[in-house]
């Protein structure tokens, strides 16, 4: 069964006073300075490799600006160098087919290396693939740093890592080789171990040049891969120690050693006090300012050499200031926005910002650019010295005050006016609505004529909203009365003279025909106005029975009107 081998490297950091050589980190976004080979690897384990300078794929440079937060796809971890440089490169990649490839760098060691230590930190991470053919033939990463004036390599480091099923510090990869040729085989044939460091002392080689060498090659059968991510600290990045600052508070100082060693051993700086173990050293109080520690760094077994490396704890006075507004006002539908600039106005420049609601800072606010929850939270601006201050506003979310009440219900023809349904509040402003999502506008709010109902929408100075719905009830009128007399006395004494019908309600008047005993026509009213004096043609009838007919239009349902009777004329 196959088992891929995957390797990833990167060279790290020269202590503070070990100033290396330009763009040996890749610092200029090139690679400037470095000489890059490719080409196979025979059926004997032999490299044979030609310079055409980088190859794309396979001399491969990750930007933090570009590739920030992106990760190796067997390991999870970034491609970027974790100690904060702007490059790294991949050497190799997951392809096949007996491919190597080769990058070097020469440089002179300065002629103070004698005197002043010069301390190269590689750290790195290596997954193996272990297809269990010969040692000559697995996939496979070297190392190595090349004494060109004596012509030999110095003794250590000297990295020659090839496939084997015990490594130490190495896990299990999730992640099938799916461009290897055993492409479908289970995952656990990928391992890989973490970030790891090793150093490289070039005490004693003062003016002599040296030269950085690193190999990748796949399986000298073609179908296993391996590959490097390298990068050196050109003095951009935290020093293999970190931690060593501390700020005007009285938090313990926690001094942090390079990653990925076996073991760690925390010395006093004269190195005649042990302090602890373990990669991590807590001191509190803090020590005084320019305290000298040291620390005992042990690898892994075959992977580097035992150094001691020191670091100088320094407290820091920065005298800035971070202030915040007291309370940020907004409204619950939209929340506030903690980043502008008047947030904190007043503070000292430079502040790195983030977001908690605890003032222990252990919970981010998920997004400070809308808030939705009102109380306290708590702005933390580091310094670009790393001091934290931490500062406190409080957040105020108010909806404007609207509290409508239905009103009585109205009798038709009166009106309901909505502005008497709710107590307005001076900073406020109202409009009205047909609908719940306040879109279709209510023209007549001041005299809604029917039932249903209707939305109030409030906005407050600070432009928040709130809508309310009112119920109105407008009752229809009573129901319309069409009587008449049953007689009348057209006698011309002031009493009764004249007939005419008595209307109440919505009523619209079209006609009214008085009719004789034998259907005869003796009087036609277009208006209520037009009464019958008992007359037809100008002359009185005689007494008698007759009879109305009035036809007429209820307006308010919209309905036709029929009422009929008779009538008695006495003389």
């Amino acid at each position: 069964m196959f088992k891929p081998l995957l390797l990833i490297l990167l060279l790290l950091s020269a202590r503070a006073f070990a100033q290396l050589p330009p763009n040996v980190g890749f610092e200029d976004g090139s690679f400037n300075g470095w000489i890059c080979e490719d080409g196979t690897v025979d059926a004997n384990g032999e490299l044979h490799l030609s310079s055409h300078g980088p190859i794309r794929t396979r001399h491969t440079l990750f930007s933090k600006a570009n590739d920030s937060g992106k990760l190796d796809r067997y390991g999870g971890f970034p491609v970027l160098c974790p100690n904060g440089s702007n490059y790294s490169m991949r050497l190799g990649n997951d392809s096949v087919n007996a491919q190597c490839e080769a990058i070097s760098f020469t440089f002179k060691v300065p002629d103070s290396a004698n005197l002043v230590p010069y301390v190269v930190t590689f750290n790195y991470a290596v997954v193996l693939q272990n297809p269990n053919h010969m040692s000559f033939q697995q996939p496979r990463f070297v190392a190595h740093i090349f004494d060109e004036q004596d012509k030999v390599y110095i003794p250590c480091p000297a990295f020659d890592f090839i496939a084997a099923d015990t490594l130490p510090g190495f896990k299990l990869s999730k992640v099938p080789a799916a461009n290897s040729r055993s492409a479908g085989t289970d995952s656990a044939t990928i391992y890989y171990k973490d970030w790891s460091a090793v150093t490289i002392n070039l005490h004693g080689y003062a003016g002599k040049f040296m030269t950085l060498q690193f190999t990748t090659q796949d399986c000298v059968e073609g179908g296993h891969f391996g590959y490097a991510y390298l990068d050196i600290d050109e003095g951009l990045s935290t020093g293999p120690i970190t931690g060593n600052t501390y700020c005007d508070s009285t938090q313990p100082v926690v001094l942090q050693g390079p990653r990925g060693f076996a073991d760690y051993q925390w010395l006093t700086g004269d190195l005649s006090k042990s302090l602890g173990s373990g990669p991590l050293l807590s001191i509190y109080p803090p020590p005084p300012d320019n305290t000298q520690y040291a620390v005992r760094i042990i690898p892994f077994p075959g992977q580097g050499c035992d150094d001691i490396l020191y670091t100088t704890v320094n407290q820091i006075h920065d005298g800035l200031t971070l202030k915040t507004v007291d309370t940020l006002y907004g409204c619950p539908e939209t929340g506030v926005d903690l980043t502008p600039q008047a947030v904190t106005a007043g503070s000292s420049p430079g502040f790195t910002l983030n977001y908690f609601t605890e003032i222990s800072e252990k919970t981010h606010v998920r997004d400070s650019t809308k808030v939705v929850l009102p109380g306290n939270y708590y702005i933390r601006g580091t310094t670009p010295n790393g001091c934290p201050h931490t500062a406190q506003v409080y957040v105020k979310l108010t909806a404007p005050v609207l509290n409508t009440t239905d009103p009585a219900p109205a009798r038709y023809p009166a009106t309901v006016d909505l502005t008497s349904t709710f107590a307005a509040q001076h900073n406020n402003t109202y409009t009205y609505f047909k609908d719940p999502d306040a879109t279709i506008p209510l023209n007549n709010y001041t005299k809604i004529s029917q039932s249903g109902s209707y939305y109030i929408k409030a906005i407050s100075d600070m432009g928040c909203e709130i809508v309310k719905g009112v119920n109105v009830q407008v009752l229809p009128p009573l129901p319309y009365v069409v009587t008449a007399p049953n007689v009348f006395t057209p006698n011309n004494d002031g009493v009764n003279d004249v007939f005419s019908l008595h209307i109440e309600g919505f009523v619209q008047f079209n006609s009214l025909n008085i009719y004789n005993r034998y259907g005869q026509l003796m009087h036609l009213s277009k208006s209520k106005a037009d009464l019958w004096d008992g007359n037809f043609n100008g002359k009185p009838l005689p007494a008698g029975t007759y009879y109305w007919l009035f036809d007429g239009l209820d307006t308010y349902y919209n309905q036709k009107i029929t009422k009929s009777g008779s009538i008695s004329i006495i003389r």
